[in-house]
């Protein structure tokens, strides 16, 4: 069977198992088992199940389970109430400060534990309080789900660590990379808001309350342990001191330590964090376990050759295909879940970026910017659902 039919029939078959509403996992496998089967018949699907297993046994996946567990363990010690708090009373009598307080939360949300619980605990704390200060609806939501996809950016990133075990690049290059851009947009977002409440005061009342330097400075104590423990977490991946494994396992520690001292351990708050962290490294594995099956099969099938054939043959500019890649990664991104669409176009577009000369980090980095784009953007946009069903605040808003 020629390489063309083989290609046509894995990315023809995906596009219509994925039209037909099946899951992207069950698509993704069920089509790579197929082409692998049709290719070779079971010596072939023999080898891309050795091939799997010995892939998604990794050292390195265990960074996720753990990262995953210190999150939720921070969260579920009150740390998105305590820095909503501390930040709220530093920055009180500044117009539009609900909305900074809320991009500056979700940036260190971002850092706890990598899955971006961002959206999620600003939806039910910082709207509510700032639809109740007066503030404009679409300012109120707006810096909330702008701030909460910055954890997919900010390390350390569960996506970035999908992405990387995809591709295979180094998981501490690519949270490097990423830190420097979320921080970058996180500062741009908190100028945005003060700028256009500055000309446009009515979006945000000026919240004034009573805050002595005393009360501010006893709120920043009950955040230091907290920020200790990121700073000494992502320090040690950053500084090559620890693998990203060694340094989750020592921040879900930590996170446990911290629960205990701020007295928030309970058996609810073990079960409750033990069975999230559960069901999204359930989910991520069988993502991965997914991804990987289409990645041994792409590239079995010579559908990777293939495409780069396709690529050279077209005699443009390198960035012309650089930015319809990312126009791709925008569209899919508005309408699929971030993960499957990193599941999806990381085995293709990376191969292509490097064969076009570009870094595989930046490219990399650039990949999941452009999908969590992609997840605020209408029709669907998928962080907006979220948003708007926790918040009880028409879509059109």
């Amino acid at each position: 069977m020629s390489t063309e039919l083989v290609t046509v029939i894995l990315f023809g078959g995906l596009i219509c198992l994925l039209t037909l509403g099946v899951p992207v996992v069950f698509a993704l496998a069920s089509i790579s088992i197929f082409v692998a089967y049709i290719l070779g018949g079971a010596n072939d699907l023999f080898i891309v199940a050795t091939t799997t297993y010995r892939q998604i046994t990794e050292y390195s996946l265990m960074s996720i389970p753990l990262f995953l567990l210190m999150g939720n363990f921070l969260l579920h010690s009150g740390i998105s109430d305590r820095l909503f708090k501390a930040l709220n009373y530093w920055l009180t009598g500044v117009r539009g400060g609900l909305a900074i307080v809320s991009v500056g939360v979700c940036v260190a949300l971002a850092m706890c534990g990598g899955f971006g619980p961002g959206i999620l605990m600003m939806g039910l704390i910082a709207v509510p309080a700032m639809l109740k200060s007066g503030y404009d609806k679409s300012l109120a939501l707006g810096s909330v789900m702008a701030g909460g996809v910055l954890g997919a950016i900010i390390p350390p990133s569960i996506i970035m660590i999908v992405f990387a075990f995809i591709t295979r690049l180094s998981i501490g290059r690519l949270f490097f990379g990423g830190a420097i851009p979320g921080f970058i947009t996180a500062s741009l977002y908190i100028f945005y808001i003060s700028i256009r409440c500055y000309f446009q005061p009515q979006l945000a009342p000026r919240v004034a309350e009573d805050v002595t330097w005393k009360l501010r400075m006893i709120s920043l104590k009950e955040i230091i342990l907290p920020a200790m423990l990121i700073f000494m977490v992502l320090g040690a991946i950053f500084f090559g001191v620890a693998t990203p494994s060694e340094a989750a396992g020592v921040g879900a520690s930590g996170a446990f330590l911290i629960c205990i001292i701020y007295r928030s351990f309970t058996r609810k708050v073990l079960l409750d964090s033990c069975l999230e962290t559960m069901k999204i490294s359930g989910m991520a594995l069988w993502i991965l376990v997914a991804a990987t099956l289409f990645g041994v099969v792409y590239t079995m099938a010579g559908a990777q050759t293939l495409v780069m054939e396709i690529v050279e043959s077209l005699q443009v500019n390198r960035w012309f295909i650089l930015i319809a890649m990312q126009v791709i990664l925008l569209v899919f991104g508005a309408f699929m879940d971030d993960y499957a669409v990193i599941t999806i176009c990381a085995p293709i577009f990376l191969p292509i970026a490097r064969h076009l000369g570009f870094d595989p980090i930046w490219f990399g980095v650039l990949i999941v910017i452009m999908v969590q784009v992609g997840t605020l953007t209408p029709p669907i946009g998928v962080t907006v659902f979220a948003l708007a069903g926790m918040s009880n605040v028409p879509m059109y808003t």
